[in-house]
């Protein structure tokens, strides 16, 4: 029998359909704005779930070890494919993972939050995707993860900016206002969220990320020459 609801499988698989979104924006047709939009729901699904996994898988220094591995293997292919200067989202990933050990250590609390506000800095000024942005949405998913109303709210703190900016915008009639306010959108899929694994293997995603760019690309070459 299904379970009712949305499992991490699934919630993953629909990150992964909005970031190719992005992704296709970026690759073909890099300053339309618009391609932009349905692809800001990916972020912070994968911050949930990054959350999710640092609490069900059965080794979590491994599962962080993996993720950063994969990140290094995966930054030079990363930067040709999408031409972009900064570090590829499984570093920033990988950053919000080590706060939430660092946090779930047993050290006095003023070292874990010293440990976690170093870790947001290092992902702000070492260029990683969405730096110290990234690292906080993940880790208020971990602090707020069983009370996905406060965690609305928390988020909901951290992308005013966002939020203000692309308002702001459409007030002065920018033709392509800012857009990461959007990610709010990502919230009712999480209150569906059932709580199982769903199913498949745990490379299929890191599969998909490096792969569906270089898919694109190859597309893109193939038709454009470039």
């Amino acid at each position: 029998m299904m379970s009712k609801g949305l499992s991490a499988r699934q919630i993953k698989i629909i990150a992964c359909v909005s970031m190719m979104f992005s992704h296709v924006g970026i690759i073909f047709w890099r300053y339309i704005q618009w391609w932009q939009i349905p692809g800001r729901i990916a972020m912070p699904l994968f911050a949930y779930m990054i959350a999710n996994g640092a609490r069900m898988s059965r080794d979590p220094k491994k599962y962080l070890a993996r993720l950063f591995i994969f990140a290094l293997i995966i930054q030079y292919p990363y930067s040709i494919f999408m031409a972009l200067p900064f570090l590829n989202i499984c570093f920033t990933l990988s950053l919000g993972l080590l706060a939430i050990l660092l946090w779930q250590s047993g050290l006095p609390a003023p070292v874990r939050i010293g440990a976690v506000a170093a870790l947001g800095l290092t992902g702000q000024f070492s260029g990683v995707e969405y730096g110290i942005y990234g690292v906080l949405m993940i880790f208020a998913a971990h602090v707020f993860f069983s009370d996905k109303r406060v965690l609305s709210l928390c988020w909901l703190f951290i992308n005013l900016p966002y939020l203000a900016n692309g308002i702001s915008g459409l007030a002065r009639g920018t033709p392509y206002p800012p857009v990461q306010g959007l990610c709010l959108l990502a919230l009712p899929f999480l209150f569906f969220y059932n709580g199982q694994r769903g199913g498949g293997s745990r490379w299929e995603f890191y599969i998909f990320y490096i792969g569906h760019m270089a898919l694109l690309y190859g597309l893109r070459l193939f038709l454009w020459g470039y």
